[in-house]
């Protein structure tokens, strides 16, 4: 059977990996925190976080779920394909890490973390400490079994990676609670029932005004348990798509649509303003469940919205959906190389502009001055997404291949050897 292809949610993917990698590097761009509304937009990294999760449960549903309910769902297939996904991404994004951060920090030893805390409120922030060896060692295990987002004192290495994390949990329990969801009789109220459940914690932490909590706050930003409502609505919202044709074709007619952009811009807006103006903890209610309608509606209408997917447009944008996760796995330790070549690029700029001594300590000496330039972002970006793709196209997709070729042909041959009688 032809399965619908999402073309509009390969853009999205894209989109909300590129917002991701803004929202973690620009501000290292000085000029940007000049203009606080700029600033503010590019600070609500947790709206792209939370989109793609609703996004990826979405996206299973509909490969794995469809319309019989999950009823021919084989859970260790399944499992093997999202391993196989996933986990060359992480690994190797690790492995390309690692020597950096113990680079930059001048030895394991040397390396240091600082625990989480809601950084909108005053006095949120807290005293860095060194990781030490045992440390190191431990949060190693943990990033090399994906356990990481468990952890609510800090990230480390390759911090971004804990939504792969939160993934790979995900993935272990769709097969479990997918097919339940798609019996649901009413998505609709499905869905804001688990907008409600998603949301009590956020409102305690708001009524409370528990900022300076490291474990509270390490749970509401990255604990798997905590965000899985966002994946499971997306499971649900697939429902919602599939039985609510009609209402769809309402909402998303030329004056829907532009009302529903207009609520979602609204909601961005509004938490930009929030950022810029309020701050405290109004943090917990935007990043757990105030804004989930805005992300479920966007996520409904790109799903919707349908253009040709025999076009070269719509392989481009394949292309890059599928880098998405590369994106979010790669961009710590581009940006890491990144901002020394920038500056040793400056330094060789201001080196044949002025007086300044040709040498190679000189050069070294003056890079080390340098603050990086705006003018240098788009290199960096594009930068990014070149080599994201051919990272994800070169080697994560060859080692995906390779996995799931001897993981299921084992498990062929398991099941092959069961139904002859072979030991």
């Amino acid at each position: 059977m032809h399965r619908e292809k999402f073309v509009a949610l390969d853009w999205l993917r894209f989109a909300l990996a590129i917002y991701l990698v803004l929202f973690h590097t620009l501000k290292e761009y000085g000029d940007i925190k000049a203009v606080q509304w700029i600033y503010s937009s590019m600070s609500l990294g947790f709206y792209s976080t939370s989109t793609f999760f609703i996004l990826s449960g979405f996206l299973l549903a509909h490969v794995y779920i469809g319309r019989d309910q999950g009823r021919h769902l084989d859970y260790k297939r399944f499992w093997i394909k999202r391993f196989a996904s996933l986990y060359p991404i992480h690994i190797l994004a690790l492995i390309i890490v690692l020597p950096l951060v113990v680079i930059n920090a001048g030895g394991i030893t040397q390396i240091t973390v600082t625990p989480n805390t809601n950084d909108w409120a005053e006095g949120g922030s807290m005293a860095s400490h060194a990781l030490g060896t045992s440390g190191f060692l431990s949060n190693l295990l943990l990033h090399v079994s994906l356990l990481h987002a468990w952890s609510p004192f800090y990230t480390t290495f390759n911090f971004a990676t804990w939504s792969l994390s939160a993934l790979f949990f995900f993935y272990l329990v769709f097969p479990f609670i997918g097919p339940a969801l798609a019996r649901i009789r009413r998505p609709l109220l499905a869905l804001v029932a688990i907008g409600l459940i998603y949301a009590l914690p956020a409102l305690y932490m708001f009524l409370t005004g528990t900022n300076d909590n490291v474990v509270a706050h390490g749970l509401m930003h990255r604990n798997p348990l905590f965000r899985l409502p966002e994946f499971l609505a997306g499971v649900v919202l697939h429902q919602v798509y599939l039985r609510h044709k009609s209402l769809m074709a309402t909402l998303f007619s030329a004056r829907g649509t532009l009302a529903c952009i207009g609520f979602i811009l609204g909601c961005f807006a509004f938490s930009a303003w929030i950022h810029a103006e309020v701050r405290g903890s109004w943090y917990y209610l935007l990043h757990n469940g105030l804004l989930l309608p805005s992300q479920l509606l966007l996520v409904l209408m790109c799903a919707w919205f349908q253009p040709d997917s025999n076009t070269a447009q719509a392989r481009l944008a394949t292309r890059l959906g599928v880098a998405s996760l590369s994106i979010f796995a790669l961009h710590t330790p581009l940006n890491m190389v990144s901002s020394k070549i920038e500056k040793l690029v400056q330094a060789s700029i201001e080196i044949f502009t002025t007086q300044a001594p040709v040498s190679i300590s000189s050069l070294i000496q003056l890079a080390g001055e340098q603050t990086r330039e705006l003018w240098m972002y788009p290199f960096f970006l594009a930068g990014v997404v070149v080599v994201c793709v051919l990272f994800q196209e070169q080697l994560v997709n060859r080692m995906r291949m390779a996995i799931q070729d001897r993981l299921l042909n084992r498990q062929k041959r398991a099941r092959h050897d069961l139904y002859h009688g072979h030991a």
